[in-house]
């Protein structure tokens, strides 16, 4: 029970408070408990791309994408880029004026490397769960407590949850009349991911200002999963569960005694999923496609989005690239010019990520290595 809440997540800042990562774990030990993770999904995610060139490849003919590159403008490609920096810039923005809540001097540049951390870590895991705890563990060798560092994921993922739903429930009624007529017999997956989402942010809410009605739920639930056998260790479920509210409970006293960060950052979540959004609308400009104007794409885009939360493969392998293609193909009549785009998308929206977070994540290593060299072992300690 406790793992199917966990995956019940949009794909971005985690659900639950990061699993305890103590100080004193050595860059081998972090190394070590992710390294394994991060070659297994490496390989799949590798086999995903080559499966999913090779069909664009065979579904558009060589010579045509070829022929497409070449007329293709590589501003508004470069454009959709932008947009993914500025998704992650403001990411950044956001966690940092959390952070600095709790320590006015925390450098921007080190929140910026725990954001392209966690966009690793969130991209190699189904649904998006495994960056947290490498993002805890990064802040605390940034000079932050592991309580601030945790504190801090909390509360930034109840403003992006808030956000989130908030964003698709606008979506939802201003335009799903519109779609549910071009992709009938499939739109149904949209309501799906939206009330996965809304049930997180009810539970959140609920965990915020109903705290002990709350807790009296969550330990029926784990009750009557323990007589049928689904939760072997009830006690060990129940300690967990209550410090996961009382986290959230202490987030959401944070929240407010700062109303001001909370409603500036409310306002830049909106941007931050507004530019990730519009990322086809400058693939699609790209390839001179004009049917599609910057509301329709957002909207396509969002449905997209509720549709690959609850996928349960690293970045909602599949699930993302058809709906993708479900949603906007009837913009386009040339099927060859959506695949492509598809490609690019995917390799804009969750490829490079990978790819910088990568870069990131072993910057972090080497500089928490050669720090921990450079410090005095404590007297009587002999040289291994």
């Amino acid at each position: 029970m406790v793992r199917l809440i966990e995956n019940m997540r949009p794909g971005r800042p985690a659900f639950f408070r990061p699993q305890p990562v103590s100080k004193t774990h050595s860059p081998a030990v972090l190394e070590g408990e992710y390294m394994e993770l991060k070659k297994k999904n490496l390989v799949f995610l590798g086999l995903v791309l080559i499966v999913l060139v090779a069909y664009v490849v065979w579904s558009t003919g060589w010579n045509n994408i070829l022929l497409l590159i070449q007329q293709a403008n590589g501003l508004w490609i470069l454009g959709g880029v932008a947009m993914i920096v500025c998704y992650w810039l403001l990411e950044a923005s956001i966690l940092h004026s959390v952070v600095v809540c709790y320590c006015k001097s925390h450098r921007f540049g080190d929140t910026f490397a725990t954001t392209m951390i966690g966009q690793l870590f969130n991209n190699l895991t189904p649904s998006a769960t495994g960056g947290q705890p490498v993002q805890a563990y990064h802040m605390t060798k940034t000079g932050l407590p592991l309580g601030v560092a945790m504190g801090s994921l909390i509360v930034r993922f109840i403003l992006y949850q808030i956000a989130l739903t908030l964003y698709s429930a606008v979506v939802l009624i201003l335009r799903w009349n519109y779609f549910s007529s071009l992709v009938s017999g499939f739109g149904y997956l949209v309501f799906v991911g939206f009330l996965i989402n809304t049930a997180v942010m009810l539970f959140l809410l609920s965990v915020c200002f109903f705290r002990k009605f709350t807790h009296k739920i969550a330990v029926g639930l784990i009750s009557l999963l323990a007589k049928i056998r689904i939760i072997k260790n009830k006690e060990k479920t129940i300690a967990y569960i209550e410090g996961e509210l009382a986290s959230f409970h202490e987030g959401f006293s944070m929240l407010h005694r700062h109303i001001g960060m909370m409603c500036s950052s409310m306002v830049l979540s909106l941007l931050q999923l507004t530019a990730f959004f519009l990322i086809p609308y400058f693939l699609f400009r790209a390839f001179h496609v004009t049917a599609l104007t910057p509301g329709l794409v957002v909207c396509a885009q969002a449905f997209v989005t509720m549709i690959s939360s609850f996928v349960p493969l690293p970045g909602a392998s599949g699930g993302a690239e058809y709906s993708f293609y479900t949603f906007f193909s009837p913009f386009c009549p040339d099927r060859g010019v959506v695949n492509l785009i598809m490609l690019l998308w995917r390799m804009i929206t969750f490829y490079l990520p990978i790819g910088v977070g990568l870069c990131y994540f072993s910057s972090a290593l080497h500089k928490i290595r050669h720090k921990e060299k450079a410090e005095p072992k404590p007297q009587g300690q002999r040289p291994a």
